[in-house]
């Protein structure tokens, strides 16, 4: 039987080997989206491997960059870009060419022809992409700098936009601030990008010979099947023959703003989640983080300080991030002292003595007496990919962090217990508002206050209503928490600003304290519209309208995922079962007409076929990772469909926060 997870990485193997394949003796120009599919598919050395194919320099770019430098003795460009915006074309590799006289250029482009795409005249001339037309503009810009010959162009489609983390995690950096909205209204350019995506699919399917069957639940997702049942039928039409025999795929779609109580809790059942919520991430990188290793090899200085590479989680083997997603920190915690046990050995050392309790800080001690014992770099380089492991549970086990983590999970779980047992008469945003207010006394600040009432909202739905006074007291502690934040800001600014949040206080500009507090105020007022729209995401549903979940016996209510409930749905026994909130879409046109003659009667069930991927609309979190997998790992031995989650990133709660308050 075909691999589907194969397949798909051999589609990605193919995309790049035909860029690599260009770049010897070219400037390459790539953009932050690509870089970081890039920097998954080459296990972190994107770069390394560039430079190995023979390109001469290369620079990162993106919309608001102004300054390209200028690479001398150089005839050829090579840009890739995963962009569908035809104004981010026309104006970075505009300054671009400013800068340099080439001779070639080379365009990789994320976005197809508008001329090779059906776009049912939902778009205007401005925002299609023509090759026809950037290219003529390139050749004109290329010429201004007086060439001895004609220029050569050529664009080129190439379907960057896949990063495979794992054998069942997948995400689509380009789609990474892809959110569905909260009202009714799909937003112009979420529009375009959702399009995009939905020809990206297509484009994915049709290489790898995949038989589709569409499901869909939430608005965007509903038009995002649409979209891509209009892309795929359009290829049927075409009469697209293959030798390749088809695979069953059933793609199941689903807006991440149907739970937003899952994305903003801070459990950390996965230790991926820890990782990801203690390491900063890595620079314009929305799934990996930075791990710092000058502990272990000492800090670079002088010129080489700027090509420093960090380690990361890209760098480390697949079957390791699976661990990292599946095992508990004790498990794991002991793997890595069996890691430095074996590095030990190898570096002919006294063998480690175990110490009687295995912890983060009982492991730092010991890679630091192995870093002394071997302090050449070129000794410890052989097990990087060991020592980035032990290095990222370390620091995940010992942050800083994980008292804030705890009492904020604790705070979760207060609430859920007040919602279960108290419904209507809940006092939960009572305490919250107090909890707003003395923040500061217990090392909370408000953007992690602003996820645990996501969390809270997104957990009550419709199923609890909350009074209007409680509603008002709330609203006046966010106003107050957001008054001294701009105030804090205003007195002490940091050197480099980095949350939505902080950059939403900056802009209000105000310096009259009055005025100061009136934007607060109507920041607070949105915030709390907001929160009554999140809590009403779930109306329409019929099986899923509610994320607690009752165990049966004396265990206590829980908190549960729409994926999860949706994956459980899909194995159950109970083949029968109607899905009432799985819309299906259909890529065949004989199949859609059989079921329109039949009145639906026939419905294909997502486990008819062998594989299923499971794609969030948002952005998933490695808890969902972890119940996925363990889901899927009951049924394995059971001829069930083999499953691959993916989403547009991987979430933590402060993404949610910066995308529904601040974007």
């Amino acid at each position: 039987m075909i691999d589907l997870f194969l397949e798909i990485k051999k589609f990605i193997s193919k995309s790049w080997e035909n860029i690599f394949a260009e770049v010897c003796n070219a400037v390459v120009y790539i953009d932050h989206s690509a870089i970081e599919c890039l920097h998954w598919y080459t296990a972190g050395k994107g770069y390394l491997i560039l430079k190995d194919a023979g390109a001469v320099a290369v620079y990162e770019f993106g919309m608001y960059h102004f300054r390209y430098t200028q690479v001398k003795d150089v005839k050829k460009a090579v840009i890739i870009s995963t962009s569908g915006d035809p104004a981010f074309y026309q104006r970075t590799i505009k300054m671009i060419l400013a800068k340099n006289v080439f001779e070639n250029c080379i365009v990789f482009s994320g976005a197809p022809c508008c001329t090779t795409i059906n776009h049912s005249g939902t778009l205007t001339a401005e925002e299609k992409l023509s090759y026809v037309k950037l290219k003529k503009d390139i050749k004109t810009w290329m010429a201004s700098g007086n060439l001895s010959q004609e220029p050569t162009v050529d664009i080129v489609y190439a379907p960057i936009f896949l990063a495979l983390l794992n054998k069942h995690l997948l995400v689509t950096p380009p789609f990474g601030d892809l959110m569905p909205p909260l009202d009714a209204d799909i937003p112009r350019d979420t529009f375009i990008k959702s399009n995009l995506l939905a020809y990206s699919f297509c484009n994915l399917f049709n290489n790898i010979s995949a038989k589709l069957d569409i499901y869909s639940i939430g608005k965007l997702s509903d038009r995002l099947a649409e979209n891509l049942e209009n892309y795929m039928s359009s290829i049927d039409r075409q009469n697209h023959v293959s030798e390749t025999p088809e695979m069953g795929v059933s793609l199941v779609l689903i807006d991440r703003t149907l739970d937003l109580c899952t994305p903003t809790s801070n459990s950390t059942e996965s230790f991926l989640t820890k990782i990801l919520l203690t390491f900063p991430r890595l620079p314009h990188h929305d799934n990996d983080v930075t791990i710092n290793m000058s502990p272990v090899f000492g800090a670079v200085t002088g010129a080489l300080q700027s090509s420093e590479i960090p380690g990361c989680l890209a760098s480390i083997e697949e079957t390791t991030i699976d661990l990292f997603i599946i095992r508990k920190e004790k498990e794991l915690l002991g793997m890595a002292n069996q890691f430095l046990s074996d590095i030990s050995l190898t570096k002919d050392s006294s063998k480690l003595r175990t110490p009687t309790r295995i912890s983060g800080h009982s492991l730092e001690k010991v890679l630091n007496k192995i870093q002394t014992a071997n302090s050449t770099i070129d000794s410890m380089m052989t097990h990087s990919d060991k020592i980035q492991c032990i290095s990222a549970i370390i620091g995940a086990s010992t942050s800083p962090m994980a008292g804030q983590l705890e009492l904020l999970t604790s705070l979760e779980k207060l609430a859920l217990q007040n919602l279960s047992v108290s419904r209507e008469s809940s006092s939960i945003l009572v305490q919250l508002s107090n909890i707003i207010r003395t923040r500061s006394h217990r090392g909370l600040d408000i953007e992690n206050l602003l996820a645990l009432l996501i969390h809270v909202y997104a957990l009550a739905g419709t199923q609890i209503r909350f009074s209007t006074q409680q509603e008002s007291q709330l609203k006046d502690s966010i106003a107050d928490a957001i008054l001294d934040d701009f105030q804090i800001l205003k007195e002490n600014p940091l050197p480099s600003t980095k949350s939505s949040y902080q950059r939403t206080l900056l802009l209000l500009g105000v310096n009259d304290v009055t005025v100061a507090r009136e934007a607060s105020f109507r920041i607070a007022t949105r915030i709390i519209d907001t929160l009554r729209l999140i809590a009403e995401q779930r109306l329409t549903l019929q099986d899923y309208k509610f994320c607690m979940l009752k165990s049966s016996g004396e265990k206590a209510i829980r908190h549960i995922s729409i994926l999860e409930q949706v994956t459980k749905d899909i194995f159950s026994p109970n083949v029968d079962k109607e899905l009432h909130d799985l819309h299906k879409k259909s890529s065949s046109l004989i199949t859609a007409g059989f079921n329109l003659i039949l009145r639906g009667k026939t419905k294909r069930h997502p486990s008819c076929n062998p594989y299923i991927l499971i794609y969030v609309v948002g952005g998933i979190t490695a808890e969902e990772a972890k119940i996925i997998q363990q889901i899927t790992s009951v049924h394995s031995n059971k001829g069930t469909s083999y499953v691959i989650l993916a989403g547009s990133r991987l979430l933590n709660p402060l993404d949610i926060v910066d995308k529904i308050f601040f974007t």
